[in-house]
């Protein structure tokens, strides 16, 4: 009897240490401070297709609302607020800055080799640092990743790169900000056709 006692306790002690456990919350981007209640959570599995989700973080944005990207895992909750506007202005970063998916393959700066995810914190302090200034030599203003592809493009491995990318740039331990930027491939449009002169 007292054997069955103490075998309950212990699994009421494990169940409630299980139940205890809790994730810590990591922020990444300018993660407004405005209240929760103007914050829209997004998730990657509920859209279709890339260009489904680019067009939500742009309807949320110019909702005078602010997107935020849930990822979560078993120890972490991630939580990303893109760098969008409303208002289309130029800007056109070094192509250095730019992370392409295509048919679920991560590619740098285009189609260039495939990037190998366990060089993403070199990648952070070298390809994707930011400054605001020509002054290169100092610490970068911040850390920008454009992910791109095109509006058809599932959002299969979207998700999985960017907990990767965050988790190295936790790794890293510094205060410089990860701003990510989710953008479409912008598709090469053909030349006109030649126009004939009279004379041909």
């Amino acid at each position: 009897m007292k054997l069955n006692i103490v075998k309950f306790l212990i699994l009421i002690l494990l169940i409630s240490s299980c139940t205890n456990q809790k994730r810590e919350l990591k922020e990444y981007g300018y993660a407004k401070k405005e209240s929760d209640s103007s914050k829209v959570s997004l998730r990657l599995g509920d859209f279709i297709t890339y260009g489904d989700f680019v067009d939500r973080i742009h309807e949320v944005t110019c909702n005078d609302s602010i997107p935020r990207i849930v990822i979560e895992t078993k120890k972490n909750v991630r939580h990303i607020y893109p760098t969008e506007y409303c208002e289309p202005f130029i800007f056109d970063p070094a192509g250095k800055h730019y992370v392409t998916f295509d048919r679920g393959k991560i590619y740098h700066q285009g189609m260039l080799p495939e990037i190998n995810l366990d060089s993403l914190s070199a990648m952070l302090r070298t390809e994707f640092s930011y400054y605001y200034s020509s002054n290169r030599t100092g610490k970068p203003d911040n850390f920008f990743v454009i992910i791109e592809s095109m509006r058809d493009e599932k959002t299969d491995g979207i998700e999985s790169f960017v907990n990767t990318l965050a988790m190295k740039y936790d790794s890293l331990k510094t205060d410089i900000v990860l701003n990510i930027s989710f953008w479409e491939v912008v598709p090469h449009i053909p030349p006109p056709p030649a126009i004939k002169s009279e004379t041909e």
